[in-house]
């Protein structure tokens, strides 16, 4: 019996990048929506801040929090252990009225920091969400133990 050479079939490529990576998955009609969309709105505002006073510490979530912000996302949650740790009774804030969306990045960040004021017995507290944002962060809290994959 002669065997025949297995042949790799390329049924699709692609050797450019979209414009705009995020939102590339997105219907056509929501990618025109969103480039419609204000400056405050644009793909580009995506955030993370940190302001904090005494043993309150307020992280402020903007725009799309995903993969893109990974690095900020590592780096503010490294200052969140920090205040948990220098003060006893931390409390920490995450303000999401402003996120629109959360990936699984993003969701893992929500999660470290709760985490870590968990482990640390300091308070962490949430804004409220838009309505999408709750969602996924109350699906994600009904897995308890539940680790997420990472990206």
């Amino acid at each position: 019996m002669t065997r025949t050479p297995f042949t790799p079939v390329v049924t699709w490529s692609s050797t450019t990048a979209p414009a705009d990576p995020r939102g590339a998955e997105l219907p056509t009609a929501l990618r025109s929506a969103r480039a419609a969309a204000g400056p405050h709105e644009a793909a580009g505002a995506s955030s993370v801040t940190t302001r904090g006073a005494g043993d309150r510490l307020e992280v402020v979530l903007r725009g799309d929090v995903d993969l893109a912000l990974a690095l900020e996302l590592a780096a503010v949650c490294d200052r969140v252990e920090r205040h948990c740790a220098r003060h006893p009774r931390a409390r920490v804030h995450l303000d999401v009225r402003e996120v629109r969306a959360l990936d699984a990045a993003g969701l893992r960040f929500v999660e470290a920091v709760r985490a870590v004021c968990a482990g640390r017995g300091a308070g962490c507290t949430t804004s409220t969400a838009r309505p999408v944002v709750a969602r996924v962060l109350d699906l994600a809290r009904a897995v308890p133990g539940a680790s997420l994959a990472s990206s």
